[in-house]
């Protein structure tokens, strides 16, 4: 497929001409949009970001605030869509689609047709959306070098280990987040049952043989308090923020997130 030549100063623009700028895939679609000021040919970071509960991927890539990040910033927005409007990750209510098999293919198609900065690809979801996020972190760990989930984490039955493979998570979560809570919830009578923050985050530091969290490194920016982990697998991340709000995202930490992966991407490129 050809590259999308975007002549300097020109705006954000849709990477397919599809419906709405739909992309299309066999089992699905997605949306993506190339930053402002791309020239059309040196390698773009990607953010890949799966929507919520309920959310369609049309009207989170129009969010005007998610936008002007991605322009400023200089990567593309790739917003897919989940099959029902939501994700069929283990544990989830929905079982609608592989939708492991359907991020792998999202991602090869998007390599088709972009140059991407394969050091600097990172994933982001809220809600539903960041359970994927973590699901694909278990299942795929070289799938993203960076998955910075909000709001959601595994559904149980939680795993309890996952393919060898460093991971690098940076999860965000509201202290009064009752739709989400720390330890979860029962879904449809308890049919489902959301898995707990910790028991996630907890395997995450044991498979990228983190130190212990009397270890960590404590800072706060903004409305964010957050614990890092120290001592990691190399090229393994772990970073646990919270917020006093409840099931909320908001684009703004999408930055921070953005900063940590372009300083994994500089350190990848210093090893080569």
């Amino acid at each position: 497929m050809a590259l999308l030549a975007l002549a300097s100063g020109a705006g954000a623009a849709p990477l397919c001409d599809g419906d709405g700028g739909r992309c299309t895939l066999e089992t699905g679609f997605y949306y993506a949009e190339t930053p402002p000021r791309w020239n059309g040919r040196d390698p773009l970071p990607v953010l890949v970001h799966f929507h919520g509960f309920r959310e369609l991927a049309a009207d989170v890539i129009a969010r005007e605030d998610l936008r002007e990040i991605a322009g400023r910033l200089g990567f593309a927005l790739v917003v897919p869509q989940g099959e029902g409007q939501t994700w069929s990750h283990p544990g989830s209510p929905s079982q609608l689609r592989d939708d492991i098999a359907f991020a792998e293919s999202l991602l090869a198609d998007l390599r088709q047709r972009l140059p991407v900065d394969e050091n600097r690809v990172w994933s982001s979801g809220f809600s539903q959306g960041a359970s994927m996020v973590w699901a694909l972190s278990c299942a795929r760990p070289g799938l993203f070098r960076l998955s910075m989930p909000i709001s959601g984490a595994f559904w149980r039955p939680e795993p309890e280990s996952c393919p060898p493979g460093v991971r690098a998570i940076r999860h965000i979560h509201g202290s009064n987040d009752v739709t989400f809570p720390m330890e979860g919830r029962p879904i449809r009578g308890g049919l489902f049952h959301q898995g707990r923050i910790l028991h996630a985050l907890t395997l995450a530091r044991r498979l990228n043989a983190c130190r212990p969290p009397e270890d960590d490194i404590s800072s706060t920016n903004g409305a964010l308090t957050c614990r890092r982990a120290t001592g990691c697998d190399r090229g393994g991340y772990l970073e646990f923020c919270m917020h006093a709000g409840g099931h909320d995202f908001d684009p703004s930490w999408l930055e921070d997130g953005f900063r940590v992966l372009s300083e994994m991407g500089g350190e990848s490129a210093r090893r080569r």
